[in-house]
Parts: C-alpha cells; structure tokens; sequence
C-alpha cells in the first residue's frame, strides 16, 4: 500500500497545473524578492552592522586604573591615598585602528554587493532556464498533436489497408516517445521552480510570468572595463584592510603613555620655610604623572608586523590572479556570446522559416499519398529538431548575456 501511495503522490505532482501551486513572476521581480529575502544577503549586512560596532573601537585607551590605600605609610598615623592612572596606546597605534574600522566597513559593504551579484546570477540564470523548459513544453505539446495527427492518419491508412502494422506500430511509438519527453520536462520545470523558490525564500514555487525573448546586448563589450566586477573590487579592498593591519601592528611597538592623578593625606608635622606646621588628615596633597611604557622586548611585535605583511602579499597576489581571471573568463565569455549569437542569427534568419515549410509540405504530401511514411516521419523530426535546437541556441545566447553581466556586476 504504501508504495502505491507514493507513486500516486508523484503523479499528482507531475500533472498539478502550475495555477494552482506557483506564483507567477517576472525575472526582474525575482531578481528583486531574492535580494531583499535571501538568506546569505541578510548575513552580508548583518556583517556590515558588525563592522560598523567594531569600528567604534578603534579608539579605546582601556580602563582607567583606580587604587585607594589607607594606612600607616607616612607615619603612625592612618592616611588615605587615591591614585588614578591610564594607559594610552600611542596616538599613531590609535589613529591607524581607526582607519583600519574604516576599511572594514567599506569591506563589509564591498561584500554585500558581491553577494548580491551572486544571487541575482544564480536567480537569472535559473530563470532563463524556467524560461526554455517552459517554451520547449509548448513546442513539445505541438510535436504531440502533430504526432497524434500522424498516428491518427496511420491507423486509418492501417484499416483501409493503405498501409501495414509497422507504419501503425512506428507512428504510436512516436506520439508516447513526445509523451513520455513532456512529462519529464514538467517536472524538471517544477524542479527549477522550486530551486527558484528557495533563492527567494518564497512560500511557494515561483513560475516565470515571461516567455522567452532575445535578450537585449549590452553596449561597449569591447571596451568595457572589468573594474566594476564585485567580487575584484572586494580582493582589492582586502588588500587594503590587510595594509591597515600591518600598520597597527608596526605602530603597537611604539611606546604606550600613561597619565596619571593622585590625592592623599600626610597627618603629621610638615616643615613648611624652617617652620614644622601640622597637617591634620584632611588636608589633601595631590599631584599629576607622566610616562611612557616601552617595550623590552620588541620582537614579538615584529614578527606580527612582519605576519601582517606576509598576509597584505597574500591577498596582494590573490587579487592579481583573480585580475588575470577575470580577464579570461571575460574574454571567453564575449567568444562563447560571438557564437551563439552566430547559431541563433542562422535559425531567425532562414532555419525556422524552413522548418515551418517542411511541416507544412510533408503534412499535405503524406495526407495526399505522395510520399511514405518513413519520407514524412523524417521530415518531421528534421524540422522539429531544426525548432528544438533554435530554443536551445536562443536560451544558450541569453545565458551567455546572463554571464557577462555578472562579470561586469550589472544585476
């Protein structure tokens, strides 16, 4: 029994109408909805809020030292001494913190806009996919009724004994061979719809309210410059958060100062000009300190320093490499678009309009005895092949547009 159930539960899902299970939306709203719900972006400025806390840190000088004694330390007598000290980091150590809070905010930011570029790729990309699954089930309902049509014909031809069993069997097979392909592309629509509604973190499949349509081609592609791409301009700014880190740490071998105030009572006799005057407990003699905390040992404080420039050099020659990348995968991209927009310019111009013809003919000709049914079948499939591989050209020309605006972080 509860192999049946599962069975059935996978036909209702297969042949569900999308009307009553997904929202309808287009890829400019997804894009939208991704950005604003999406899971990795709230992280991103969540980070951006964190940066932004830390860098009020920049300026801490650390606690303030407070120490009251009371005691015999003057004389017989009990006294009280208040003293205050604080250390403070060298202004240099402290303005380079600052700095450094700066750049890590900047960063923080520089990430977000690099996530949001990923996302609004993945969410195209996905779409433009919903799109072709979608445009191909309507080409694949219209192969279907031509291949109904097809065995129709044959199984009248069959009875009237115009034909024989194998042009019957072949053209049955043919029409559950569409059936068989429309339901598998059903599901992988709803496979896309569902993916696209966890992008969006939407409470039902999103299902493109679009058709498919050439995209429009960018201006300038071979003279644009790839220094708007997000994820360069966060390996740059990386660099610069790593420069300022090696800053603080070259400026912490700086000597720290320290200030410092204190208050306290000598109950006794004073000798004030040659003359001994008594000074009860509640008289308060105070008086300031200044310093400086030098470090002994500066050799820690240089291999950090040293560490931290390590780290820049690091990140200096991983931005390089992506910058070589980058120019590459560019490069590749306006290849990859040159040809796919060669296949699709050969399908709109002469290809389809054949298509269409060779259907049309080869229907009138099988329909009026001129040719067979192995001419028409053939027939058929090179022009419905000519309509599959035109959605297939179409749909690899819009990714390769998807593509190089993602490389030029245009979402």
């Amino acid at each position: 029994m509860k192999f049946h159930i599962q069975h059935l539960k996978f036909i209702i899902f297969i042949f569900t109408p999308f009307s009553l299970w997904a929202q309808l939306i287009s890829q400019e709203e997804a894009v939208q909805i991704a950005l604003k719900n999406n899971q990795l972006i709230k992280s991103a400025e969540f980070s951006i809020d964190y940066y932004k806390e830390l860098k009020k840190t920049g300026t801490d000088i650390g606690k303030l030292s407070a120490v009251w004694m009371r005691g015999q330390y003057n004389s017989l007598q009990q006294d009280n001494n208040l003293n205050l000290s604080q250390t403070i980091p060298f202004p240099t150590t402290l303005a380079n913190q600052v700095r450094l809070g700066k750049e890590q905010v900047i960063g923080g930011q520089k990430n977000l806009v690099n996530i949001q570029n990923e996302i609004a790729f993945q969410v195209k990309t996905i779409y433009e996919q919903l799109l072709y699954q979608d445009a191909l089930q309507s080409l694949l309902l219209s192969q279907d009724s031509l291949y109904q049509d097809f065995a129709r014909a044959s199984s009248v031809r069959y009875k009237t004994g115009e034909s024989n069993l194998l042009e019957k069997t072949t053209a049955e097979t043919q029409s559950f061979e569409i059936k068989n392909t429309l339901i598998v592309n059903e599901a992988d629509i709803k496979i896309s719809a569902t993916h696209l509604q966890a992008l969006l973190k939407a409470e039902m499949p999103i299902y493109n309210s679009e058709k498919i349509a050439k995209r429009a081609l960018p201006q300038n592609l071979d003279t644009v410059s790839l220094n708007s791409n997000p994820q360069l301009n966060l390996l740059q700014q990386q660099v610069i958060i790593n420069a300022r880190i090696k800053s603080v740490e070259k400026s912490k071998v700086l000597p720290d100062l320290t200030v410092g105030y204190f208050a306290q009572s000598l109950t006794g006799f004073q000798n004030i000009d040659g003359v001994d005057t008594y000074f009860p407990g509640s008289k308060v003699f105070q008086g300031f300190e200044l310093g400086l905390n030098i470090p002994l040992w500066i050799g820690p404080h240089l291999a950090r320093a040293r560490a931290a420039s390590f780290q820049e050099e690091v990140s200096r020659k991983n931005t390089e490499y992506f910058q070589t990348t980058l120019q590459g995968n560019y490069s590749q991209a306006l290849r990859e678009l040159e040809k796919n927009l060669a296949s699709l310019t050969y399908y709109e111009s002469s290809a389809l309009k054949n298509a269409d013809l060779l259907i049309t003919q080869s229907r009138k000709a099988y329909r009026g005895g001129e040719i067979g049914y192995i001419e028409y079948l053939q027939s058929l499939k090179t022009a419905l092949s000519i309509k599959n591989n035109y959605l297939l050209s179409l749909t690899q020309y819009n990714q390769s547009i998807i593509k190089i605006e993602f490389l030029l972080g245009k979402f």
